[in-house]
């Protein structure tokens, strides 16, 4: 703003000693701009030289470029730590839910849907987040700085500015508008796309049996040109509000332009030519942070959007809970009970009436035609589900008075699919133990009958086995689940058809660990293969949810009904 006064003094042909001006009011901005133009004057005048004065001023042009980039470069350096810390939390805060959550939350929701929120969604956040928050504290400042400027040249064209200005504003909203619609629409279709990726990946063994390969492109290829098609018109919506920013700044300019040279034309000294001139100049400046503030809106919106989905999340409350006054449980001595126990996924009554014990040290078979509710009642014991009536105690205690902790410290779970990791075989078999004792790793993968192919491998126990350890066969990977819980320790075992899966050869060495895995515990076991659980000391029957037989194999077979159906049907 300085530079034309400068120049203009400066390069003037004479060097007459100016009038200082009288200051009539402190609000007289036109009193403040003429005091201003003595100074420079004087100083000006008084130099010993032209040339020293526009060296002077050169070298504090440079200092002010300086200072102010070095402060722009000082405020990222330190506001940038704020910016990536809360999109650090969110992601930490977010994930801290998703491990309250329960089972009945995961089986309701698709994994890919969970999964483009917590990437897809997390990102639209944190590209909102960055930039923004640095631009909400400068850019204010930045406009706030250029208005003053405007006011010192002539407040009358700043006023006239002002009004004319929210025009761009009023058409900047409405495309704000439709950019949080298309951007709804956008983050959900990419959460389809993200759920069709992740059944794929999951599924791969079933693709390529079944040579759908093909199926599953076109599949994929439908909701991707339904993410483009959002993705495009989103875009559209927001490359629209730079050109009609443009333009707009362009139409307030010819009109400022008519009204300002109306005033100059006047000639009665209100705006000079060149003060003008200063003014578009600062003007242009004025809108450049209007418009870094319209992009930073448009990202905004999207990410309004994308938090809202995180919200809704976060809003999921979990169903299973410690009580308030939890009780501690340490360790498991007499019997666990099923009195009248139910259980409904939403509407479909799932089990109807349960009642029978386990008592410690017992082995007792869940069996029956397949849906008949087995895995949910054992899944009602560690409280991956509750129960809709009666109840489940443990040496007397209701399960939904124990610490949830101290509860499932009692059971161990191996189930008919092996959950692994992708990292060793150490820290598999030792999951979440931090510094494992490796020798304690060596005796439980010992009694799990896994040691002898883990010895074979390139780096024995510090082998990794890939993700969900596709790199080893179902039986060494279900062996590898064995010595987990062999490692644990627990009182309580739950086997949800352990063998099920596997072949021959492979079924001989699990059932073989399991027998290990049994011994001097608690056991609750849900088998098809009978063959696996006849020395029971007792077999359940369930069917259609009820529990129809219960006793021995031979008790069983001698009554002639659903049991020794099923056992006939497999040893035929």
């Amino acid at each position: 703003m300085s530079v034309i006064p400068f120049l203009e003094i400066l390069f003037q042909a004479d060097n007459q000693v100016a009038t200082p001006p009288v200051m009539q009011s402190a609000w007289d901005i036109s009193m403040w701009k003429a005091q201003g133009y003595y100074l420079l004057h004087e100083w000006i005048r008084t130099a010993p030289s032209k040339f020293q004065v526009l060296l002077s001023y050169c070298g504090m042009l440079m200092l002010a470029i300086v200072l102010k980039n070095f402060g722009r470069y000082m405020s990222v350096y330190y506001i940038a730590p704020l910016e990536h810390s809360i999109v650090k939390e969110l992601r930490r805060h977010i994930f801290s839910h998703l491990t309250k959550l329960g089972l009945p939350f995961y089986t309701s929701r698709k994994k890919g849907d969970i999964i483009g929120l917590m990437v897809s969604d997390v990102q639209v956040v944190q590209e909102a987040v960055i930039g923004t928050v640095m631009n909400l504290l400068r850019e204010p400042l930045t406009m706030l700085t250029f208005l003053l400027a405007m006011m010192f040249i002539s407040w009358k064209m700043t006023l006239f500015t002002l009004i004319v200005l929210p025009l761009t504003g009023f058409f900047l909203n409405l495309i704000a508008k439709t950019l949080k619609r298309k951007a709804v629409l956008s983050q959900e279709a990419l959460g389809e796309l993200t759920a069709i990726l992740e059944e794929f990946i999951t599924a791969i063994r079933v693709v390529k049996s079944f040579q759908k390969e093909d199926f599953e492109a076109k599949r994929y290829e439908q909701q991707n040109d339904i993410y483009n098609v959002q993705q495009i018109a989103y875009r559209r919506r927001v490359e629209l509000a730079s050109p009609v920013t443009e333009i707009l700044s362009v139409l307030i300019v010819c009109v400022i332009l008519l009204y300002a040279g109306s005033m100059i034309l006047a000639g009665n000294g209100e705006l000079k030519a060149n003060e003008f001139i200063g003014f578009i100049a600062l003007f242009s400046q004025f809108m450049l942070p209007i418009k870094n503030i319209s992009t930073g809106i448009s990202k905004i919106n999207k990410a309004i959007v994308s938090y809202q989905r995180i919200e809704d999340l976060l809003a999921v409350e979990p169903v299973i809970v410690n009580p308030k006054n939890a009780v501690s449980f340490s360790h498991f001595e007499k019997e666990i009970r099923f009195e009248q126990v139910c259980f409904q996924y939403k509407t479909e009554k799932v089990l109807k009436n349960i009642s029978f014990s386990i008592q410690k040290g017992q082995t007792v078979a869940i069996v029956g035609p397949s849906g008949g509710g087995k895995s949910t009642l054992v899944d009602l014991i560690p409280r991956f589900y509750d129960t809709v009536d009666g109840k489940i105690t443990l040496d007397g205690i209701d399960i939904k008075q124990i610490n949830l902790f101290d509860l499932r410290q009692q059971i161990g779970y191996v189930t008919q699919e092996s959950v692994l990791f992708h990292d060793s075989i150490l820290h598999n078999i030792a999951y979440g133990i931090e510094n494992p004792d490796e020798n304690a790793v060596k005796a439980a993968a010992e009694i799990a009958n896994a040691a002898e192919f883990i010895e074979k491998l390139p780096q024995k126990y510090h082998t990794r086995i890939g993700e969900r350890g596709m790199m080893l066969s179902g039986g060494q990977r279900q062996r590898i689940a064995i010595a987990r819980a062999v490692l644990r320790n627990p009182p309580v075992l739950i086997l949800d058809e352990a063998t099920s899966n596997l072949d021959t050869e492979s079924e001989k060495w699990v059932q073989d660990a399991l027998d290990k895995l049994m011994q001097n515990r608690t056991s609750i076991v849900i088998a098809h293969r009978l063959s696996t659980i006849l020395k029971a000391d007792k077999i359940v029957v369930i069917d259609k949810g009820e529990i129809v037989e219960e006793g021995t194999h031979a008790v069983l077979l001698a009554k002639n009904g659903v049991y020794k159906r099923l056992y006939e049907m497999q040893f035929a």
